[in-house]
């Protein structure tokens, strides 16, 4: 097998592999690995549509990034929201998220959101998104 002794030709494969080593290396981190979330801030808020209560957080910079890489990759999957280990919410991933809070939403009182935001105020909470196993 002899390949072209044309070195744009070889410039050009070399780039395309490339690529497609940055796709590969960027695709499998978010698909397989929980993503940590810093959160800066936490509250209760009440959504002006609906009038539930809800649990507003906002991100770190380095979060926001990394939501939205995660969320990309991932439209259409669920996701499990937990904190400190303990499951809170697993929607479906519908776009991509590329704003600086997440608003968690679920069959929870004023109080129990409350708790939550505490909790995560005391910056040692850890919250994570994780991939839900996929049903074969």
């Amino acid at each position: 097998m002899s390949f072209p002794q044309n070195p744009r030709y070889h410039r050009d494969m070399l780039r395309y592999l490339l690529i497609a080593l940055i796709l590969l290396a960027g695709l499998t981190p978010a698909q397989a690995q929980p993503l940590r979330l810093g959160v800066e801030t936490a509250e209760v808020v009440i959504d002006p549509l609906s009038g539930l209560n809800q649990l507003e957080l906002s991100l770190t910079p380095a979060s926001q990034q990394d939501m939205a890489t995660f969320t990309a990759a991932n439209v259409g999957r669920t996701v499990n929201v937990t904190i400190d280990g303990k499951l809170i919410t697993s929607p479906v991933i519908q776009t991509p998220i590329i704003s600086t809070s997440l608003m968690l939403t679920g069959n929870f009182t004023a109080a129990e959101l409350q708790v939550m935001a505490d909790q995560l105020s005391a910056q040692d909470a850890v919250v994570e998104l994780k991939l839900a196993k996929q049903k074969r």
